[in-house]
Parts: structure tokens; sequence; C-alpha cells
């Protein structure tokens, strides 16, 4: 049994790599028919599959604790090389498009794959090497920067990942006192976050242009895969979601003000929807128990990964300085491993984060056995499909985590979905702006975002809160600096899993097995042919956003 914390970690030699890439190239380019080219592209991908894996490694750890020299440097090595590698193996893909027998490879291949890798190639373009490390540097700053700041709050040292557990307090004061703590500390770091900021604009903005582009927006859509809809379809889903999704979420925050005497509320109001915080009941190994015994009820092939990747040492749940915040999901493809990776705090969101992160990772195992996977893997919004209905799917066993309290659960969960969408809105929304607009300043880019979260959230307010009261909510989001137009890929999953939740009210067991049929495809289809295929709504058209709050408002009792 393989154990993470056993595989061994080696720099990755640049120069090896590039020669042995250089050889593969030419290997591709002389092959004299499609079946000699498949011989090759196996070799290729056991190669590209052992080296991915090895900086993954390297990535995990770094974020396991960013104040280990070791792995800090290793990071800062592979923000260097990163580009070249990725400018290198764009040459190879460029082999598959460019083949003459590409025809024949198209019947053994997936039509989406092609698409995909003209993207990566057109987006790994080898001018921007010296753009993409700048940005990689820059990135890695702004990781640094927040998994250092460090929180003296309510008799604890708490990072900003760690101070979270407060934000469902029932405790309205000490709600109100931790979001004053976490948004003196994004204020008083304003100014470094600012120049990340503006450095990243500035050098993702060149990068457009290198390649012809108005700026940056173009080339962010091709880094995110989006390969069957474009920024005018995501203009009209932020429509719909300003037209259905924000009287949705009035109506669920309504409810909550009226049943917990709120009155005004404010933004360390949003997070709480019942009198007393659902807290998961038991210890970080009973939770596991609870888990395992979950995912073993499931199905045999959820059971039998959950514990294998217990028994592996996939995952690393509890916060703690130095460790990077958030959540994630990673595979290690030469390992057939995922790992999960959270910041535990005490509050409801371990169990979402587990359930959620686990989606991945059922994805990402079932995806390590499909041939195309390691050179077009599935899309974000996708992915993020599986991750959120997983999260739903869990309902059934929900009770083991929260015992009597589980009522109360999934009304602040389910809750919290329906006001998610417009917040995720915000976020992308924002960026876009941003990119649209690289000239602003910081103090435009703050009141840019004040505006549209009085326009996508007026239930709430930041009035009398340092940082969020001036705009500045956006800076702990770390989507915004580091995976630009990635956030209503969120968006998007949540609206069809909600769907997924809708059908398992009805027929559990159909909706846990379109939902498997969902992951099966793997990055063999498009998100818009995978939605049309297992027979679920588009998030593009208005008459979902119909059913969807029909279906919101049954289940939520508005």
């Amino acid at each position: 049994m393989v154990k993470i914390s056993e595989i061994v970690y080696t720099r990755p030699d640049k120069n090896f790599i590039l020669g042995e890439f250089a050889r593969f190239k030419n290997r591709f380019e002389s092959a004299h028919d499609a079946q000699e080219f498949y011989t090759i592209h196996e070799q290729f991908r056991d190669f590209f599959e052992k080296i991915n894996s090895n900086i993954q490694l390297a990535f995990i750890r770094f974020t396991q604790d960013t104040r280990n020299e070791f792995y800090a440097a290793e990071k800062d090595y592979l923000d260097e090389i990163g580009p070249e590698l990725n400018a290198a193996s764009a040459e190879i893909f460029n082999c598959y498009l460019t083949a003459p027998f590409r025809d024949e490879l198209e019947k053994r291949f997936p039509h989406v794959m092609f698409v995909n890798l003209q993207m990566s190639v057109d987006a790994n373009d080898p001018r921007l090497i010296p753009y993409r490390i700048e940005e990689n540097k820059l990135t890695t700053r702004y990781s640094k920067l927040m998994s250092g700041i460090v929180i003296d709050f309510n008799g604890e040292r708490l990072p900003m990942s760690g101070i979270s557990k407060y934000f469902t307090s029932s405790d309205r004061d000490l709600r109100k006192r931790a979001y004053v703590a976490w948004g003196q500390a994004i204020e008083d770091n304003k100014v470094e976050l600012d120049d990340i900021y503006d450095k990243l604009i500035d050098v993702r903005t060149q990068m457009g242009k290198v390649l012809g582009f108005d700026g940056f927006s173009k080339l962010g859509y091709m880094q995110m895969q989006r390969n069957c809809y474009n920024k005018e379809d995501i203009a009209r889903f932020r429509a719909n979601v300003l037209k259905y999704m924000v009287p949705l979420a009035q109506k669920v925050r309504a409810k909550v003000g009226n049943t917990l005497h709120l009155g005004k509320q404010y933004l360390y109001d949003i997070n709480v929807y019942t009198a007393e915080e659902p807290k998961p009941i038991g210890n970080p190994q009973e939770m596991f128990a609870a888990a395992s015994q979950m995912y073993n009820e499931m199905s045999e092939e959820t059971g039998k990964l959950f514990d294998t990747m217990v028994e592996s040492e996939c995952f690393d749940v509890m916060s703690r300085e130095g460790k990077e915040g958030g959540g994630y999901c990673e595979g290690l493809p030469a390992y057939k491993l995922p790992f999960i990776f959270s910041n535990w705090n005490g509050s409801a969101g371990d169990v979402d984060v587990l359930t959620h992160e686990f989606g991945h990772a059922l994805e990402f195992y079932k995806s390590f056995f499909i041939d195309s996977e390691f050179l077009s893997s599935v899309s974000m919004e996708t992915a993020e499909v599986h991750s959120m209905s997983m999260e739903f799917l869990a309902y059934p066993w929900i009770h083991l985590f929260f015992g009597d309290k589980t009522e109360e659960y999934k009304f602040t969960h389910i809750g919290g979905a329906v006001t998610f969408i417009p917040y995720g809105t915000i976020v992308d929304f924002f960026q876009q702006s941003c990119y649209d607009n690289p000239d602003m300043t910081p103090a435009q880019r703050n009141e840019l975002y004040n505006k549209l979260e009085k326009q996508f959230l007026p239930y709430m307010t930041t009035e009398g809160l340092p940082a969020f009261q001036d705009g500045r909510r956006w800076q702990r989001q770390a989507h915004i600096f580091h995976n630009p137009f990635y956030y209503i890929d969120y968006c998007l999953a949540q609206f069809t899993a909600l769907q997924f939740l809708a059908l398992s009210q009805n027929d559990y067991k159909s909706a846990f097995e379109k939902y498997i049929a969902f992951l099966n495809y793997g990055g063999t289809k498009t998100f818009t042919e995978l939605l049309d295929v297992c027979g679920l709504m588009s998030p593009f058209e208005e008459d979902s956003f119909k059913t969807v709050v029909e279906t919101c408002e049954k289940i939520l009792g508005l």
C-alpha cells in the first residue's frame, strides 16, 4: 500500500524533461501510421504522468506548510520552469492536431480532446513564458502572504482559515468580532494585496496582447477550457441569476432574519441560518469512521476508494499555522491516488469540504483509467458538478455527522447553496470587469465590488467592518488571484447540483445512477453535451431557472 507521506520527491530536472519531450515530439512526427502513433502515445502518457505526479507532490507538501524552506524553494523552482515545460508539452500536443492520420486518431480519441488540445497549444505559446514565470511568482507571493497571517482572537492564535469557525456561531457579537478581526487582517495587508493584484492584472493583460487579443479575457477563457459556451452565455446566466436567484436568496435570508429576529443583516450574519449552529458531532477520528460507513453503504466503489485513501494517508484536513488556507483535491496519476487537503475548524463546513472534495476524488480516480484524460481532463464546471452534487447525495447519511441537528444542517446547506450563486456570480463579474478595464485603480476596483455586492446581495451590509465596508472582501478569495475566471464554474455547477438534489428527493437510486453516469464520461464530452446526454437542464436557459427556483422554494418551505 503506497502512502503519500512515504513517496520520495525528486526535483524534476528541467533539461532532462525537455530532452525527453523533444525526443517524443520527433517520434510522434516520424510515426508512419496511427497504430505507431498510439504506441508512442502510451509511452508518453506514462512519462507525463510520472512527471506530473512528482510536481503535484511538491505542490501538496508546500501547501501543507508554506514555511518549509525546502518545499518553498521547490515551489519557486517549479514556478520558474513550469511555463517552459508547459510550452514544450504544448508542442507535443500539437502533434496530435497536425498528424497526417488525424482522422484515424479521432476515431480512437474523443473529438473534444482535439478542441481542448488546440486551446492548450494556443494558451501555452512560448512567447508567454517570461510572463508566466512572473505570474507564478505573484500568485506564490499571495499564498505566502495569506498563509502567514496569524490572528490573535478569543484567546487563540488563528490562521486566516481558522478564524472562520466563529462565522457560524450563534453568538452574534462573537461573529461580529471575528469578522472585525478578519477584516482588520486584510486591512493591515491591503497595500501588498493591491500591489500583487495590480501586477497580476498587468502581466495577464500583456499576455493577452502578445497573442493579439485586446486584453486577457479571451486567453483566460482558453485557459479555463471554455469549449461549449462563451462570454455572452455567461452574461445571460448572470442576468438570470439577478432575475431569479437573487429574489430567491432574499426569501431565504428573510426567513432566517424573521426566525432569528436579526433585523438589519450584516456580513457577519450571512453564514447563519438557524438559532443554534449545527456542528459536527464527534472528533476527527469519529468523523472519518462515519464517512467510511457512509461511502461503504453508498456503493462498493465509493467505499473502496475512501478506505484506500485513508490507508494511503490521502487526507490532510486539520487547520494549523503555516498551512495554506482553503481546500482542494489533487490527483497523483502515477499512483492512481487522489489527495484531499482542507482546513477543518469544527464547523459544519468540515463536512461540506469532506463530501465536496471526495466528489472530486471519485472523478479523479475514474479519470485515471480514461486514456485521453491526461491530455484533456474534465473542464472545471463539470468537475465542480461532481463535488457539489456529492454534498447533496450524502444526505441519507448526514445524520451520522449531525445527529439531532440534521434538519438544521440541511436547511443551512441548501440555503447556503442558493445564496452562494449570487455571490459567485459577483466574483466572476468583478474579474471580468477588472480585465476589461485593466487601468482601474485599486480604489475603483473596491468601489466596483461594493456596487456589485449591493446589486446581487441586497439583503446584507458590510457597514462598520474593516476592509469589507471599503469593498475589499474579494481580496480573501484566492481564486481571483490564482485562477482567473474559475469562479463562475462553481455557480454553473451549483445550479446543476441543485438538480441532483431534486432528483434524489424523488428517487435516490435513480439520481445516484445518473450521477455516476455523469462521472463516467470524464472529459470525453463537453459540459453542455453531458447535460444533454444525462437529461439535465442547461444553466444558460431561462426556463431552467424557473424550475430550479420552484424546486428550492418547495424544499426550503418558502
